[in-house]
């Protein structure tokens, strides 16, 4: 999410074109989905300490690189038989790699999964609580990075948030980071009050099920699909904000402004899907997150006014906030807590492969028509496709 800030610094200072960067983007990430289900099953067998502290490690090493990237690129020109871009090209390939798989991959993957096995019946609001700062997070990132970069420089910034991962993060994940209550010799949810009878409880699965069984159901690749497909549109729409806006004749401030409202409605929906995942089926979540998905793409197709950022900040907020809650709540609810790693880390890979393709397939189409109102259709489309291939696969089967 905090990329999209730094998309015209790079442009600027590494003399790459705005395809360019999305290219490097898109093959990075697209690079770190491959691994992410392997460091699933790592997460499985090593535990959460470990994998966190490795990731926060590595992507601490990675943003410190980054904020060298100009002295970098300049020495592999002057070093190599090769042209400033292309040296340029590559580093940010390597770049854009380390963060997705350490950061967004791996670190949020056991973060998250982390929570969910800790937790059962009160699962749902254990992930709401979670959710408040993380929605924040993803939803405001792009406002406080713009506040760093200009309090000091978008590449010291950097170094400045790869020494904050290294010196306090580690300390911290080594410290708190516990793999389950079992691994602590207490029993799930000891000392909390779970009624008898809770349809959360009568809902958990009999059995844990394997990568390979999970894939065997429909209802994974289903949830999978809209996971892949918010991954996409909201970080395309993130990577290209200041562009989008500056199309429709407003400044970069007024862009990342809109971030502030979209991430209070993204954590108000976070927390009340999350709450209701005790209570509810997961399949409404998924009608709602596509019905979202579809309001907020259709205000890109609008001309600018208070209207369609009314319903741009209303369809974004509220599919932000589920979207976290499917990917949190719906892996452990319908197949157990101990191959979650691994179901898990499959999902983070169609996400992060999905972030790969968004930012450069809305550079390719501002491309080809000079203007973003095209990706807003693109956005009705897919969500409304995914959202009528769902019906049959989630009414069919409860789905927890």
């Amino acid at each position: 999410m905090g990329v999209s800030v730094y998309t015209d610094h790079l442009i600027k200072n590494l003399k790459l074109s705005r395809i360019q960067i999305s290219t490097a983007y898109m093959i990075g990430t697209l690079a770190s989905s491959f691994v992410m289900t392997r460091a699933g099953v790592f997460y499985d067998r090593f535990g959460a300490r470990v994998a966190a502290a490795g990731s926060a490690l590595g992507l601490g090493l990675c943003l410190i690189l980054l904020s060298y990237s100009v002295e970098i690129t300049g020495a592999l020109s002057s070093l190599l038989p090769i042209q400033g871009a292309q040296g340029a090209f590559a580093f940010m390939i390597l770049g854009f790699f380390g963060i997705r798989f350490f950061g967004q991959g791996v670190l949020t993957l056991v973060s998250r999964g982390m929570v969910m096995r800790w937790f059962e019946a009160h699962r749902g609001f254990a992930s709401a609580v979670m959710g408040i700062f993380t929605a924040f997070g993803f939803s405001y990132a792009p406002r406080i990075l713009q506040g760093l970069i200009e309090l000091s420089d978008w590449n010291r910034s950097w170094m400045y948030m790869g020494l904050f991962m290294i010196v306090l993060i580690i300390p911290f994940i080594i410290t708190v980071f516990r793999d389950s209550p079992e691994d602590c010799g207490m029993e799930m949810e000891e000392g909390v009050t779970i009624r008898t009878g809770s349809k959360a409880k009568q809902k958990e699965p009999v059995r844990s099920c394997t990568l390979e069984e999970a894939r065997r159901d429909p209802r994974l690749w289903c949830y999978m699909g809209i996971l892949f497909f918010w991954a996409l549109y909201n970080t395309a729409f993130t990577f290209h904000v200041t562009s989008i806006f500056s199309s429709m004749g407003k400044t970069t401030t007024q862009a990342v402004a809109i971030f502030l409202p979209i991430s209070f409605l993204s954590v108000g929906s976070r927390f009340l899907g999350s709450w209701l995942s005790d209570i509810i089926d997961m399949k409404y979540h998924f009608y709602a997150t596509v019905i979202s998905i579809i309001a907020g793409a259709y205000a890109l197709t609008l001309p600018y006014s208070t209207r369609s950022q009314l319903l741009l900040i209303g369809g974004f907020g509220v599919a932000g906030g589920l979207f976290g809650v499917i990917n949190s709540v719906t892996w452990p609810k319908l197949y157990g807590r101990e191959h979650l790693g691994a179901i898990s880390g499959m999902a983070m890979s169609a996400m992060v492969a999905g972030s790969a393709l968004g930012p450069w397939s809305f550079s390719l189409m501002e491309t080809i028509w000079g203007h973003y109102r095209h990706t807003g259709w693109l956005g009705v489309l897919a969500a409304g496709l995914l959202g009528l291939a769902g019906i049959p696969v989630l009414s069919g089967k409860k789905t927890g």
